[in-house]
């Protein structure tokens, strides 16, 4: 029997490969063990690829979101022959990195990424993908072009270091031209157009700390963005799903010629899932928090879907999940918490607590499989026994 794990990183507690590892560990030695690493095109997407492919971390200095100095890196690998970048969004202007409040949401800018982009354009590869997920930004981009060499005409504010609060045109034309070479993929898994009631500045503004008043601006900035777009290059920024991800970033991407793609199915694809999974007896996957949400592309249930194409049982274990969950439980043979009991969420999150939780769940869950297998077929073997 063979089981395969593929859990995505419980954010601030553990990675993906060590929640893997916790998880075969729980497993008799008997079975055969797999890990993939595994992400949605978010926070850990780099990991993932290196695991499959190799490659090096380029280590480069750029700025946060807030124009601090940081050290950060990108992964550069081959894939298919083709020498690519991985930039993952969070990890240079993530809103992890800033207390989000009205004034953060002024002063954010995605200029630090532009930077990384440019970086990645000189080591002369053939693709760049870039994660977006969990940025602090709502500047609709426009600090990521100016740092790959757009002209940006605005009047700069000393509270106000988010370029879109008070842009008035800009051309990117210098800079189409210098990406015209490269195929930029965008990972996003929200559909949000650039401006209205489901556009950045309303949706995601207040997220960041945005008052009302700014959201206001920032949603009248942004359609003024739109328009000037749509007049001086052709592009409809809310026809297209997604331009508004990661506060506006996705559309500024797409005015660079790039393609929004869905975050698993395309790290689903990189990682040939398809092919690697179809030999497994039981597959286990999770993330730190199961709920509705877990329907937007998230991992488990994208494994689960792909698992089902070859009538193999899912398991699921999460560190919480809801009651109720709708129609996606019908796509695991379990749902499971790895908690044994009430425990302050600080404790829970720890690693050492987390990855022993998950070993003792699966041991359990291992177990079980092998009692009910036996039971029904008598040879402790076959797919879809639960």
């Amino acid at each position: 029997m063979k089981v395969i794990a593929m859990i995505d990183s419980f954010k601030g507690s553990a990675t993906s490969e060590e929640l893997n590892q916790a998880a075969l560990k729980g497993f008799p030695v008997q079975w055969e063990k797999e890990s993939i690493p595994i992400a949605d095109g978010g926070e850990g997407t780099m990991a993932a690829l290196f695991a499959a492919y190799g490659g090096q971390y380029k280590s480069v200095t750029s700025v946060g979101p807030l124009g601090e100095e940081r050290v950060v890196s990108y992964l550069l690998t081959t894939i298919n022959q083709k020498r690519i970048a991985i930039i993952e969004c969070a990890a240079i202007i993530g809103i992890q990195l800033l207390d989000p409040s009205d004034q953060t949401t002024r002063q954010a800018s995605s200029y630090g990424l532009g930077l990384l982009i440019a970086d990645a354009v000189n080591e002369k590869v053939a693709q760049i993908y870039v994660t977006l997920g969990g940025s602090a930004t709502t500047d609709g981009g426009l600090g990521l072009l100016e740092a790959l060499g757009a002209e940006l005409m605005y009047q700069p504010a000393v509270d106000a270091r988010n370029p879109l609060l008070t842009i008035n045109h800009f051309s990117i034309t210098a800079v189409q031209k210098q990406l015209s070479d490269i195929e930029l993929l965008v990972l996003a898994d929200v559909t949000n157009p650039y401006t209205g009631a489901e556009g950045f500045a309303t949706t995601f503004g207040p997220q960041k700390g945005a008052l009302p008043q700014t959201v206001q601006v920032l949603e009248q900035q942004a359609k003024k963005v739109a328009y000037f777009v749509q007049q001086e290059y052709q592009i409809d920024l809310n026809g297209i799903a997604g331009t508004g991800a990661a506060g506006g970033i996705g559309g500024a991407m797409v005015l660079l010629g790039g393609q929004i793609c869905p975050g698993f199915m395309t790290i689903a694809k990189l990682l040939k899932l398809e092919t690697r999974i179809s030999d497994a007896t039981l597959i286990i996957t999770g993330e730190g928090r199961f709920d509705r949400q877990t329907a937007a592309g998230k991992v488990p249930l994208g494994v689960a879907k792909i698992a089902q194409c070859h009538a193999i049982p899912v398991v699921a274990l999460c560190g919480q999940r809801e009651p109720d969950l709708g129609e996606i439980g019908q796509y695991f043979a379990g749902i499971f918490s790895i908690q044994p009991g009430p425990l302050l969420l600080d404790e829970a999150m720890k690693k050492s607590i987390t990855l022993a939780n998950m070993a003792e769940t699966a041991q359990a869950i291992a177990m079980f499989y092998e009692k009910i297998t036996r039971a029904n077929h008598g040879d402790g073997g076959g797919k879809g026994s639960f």
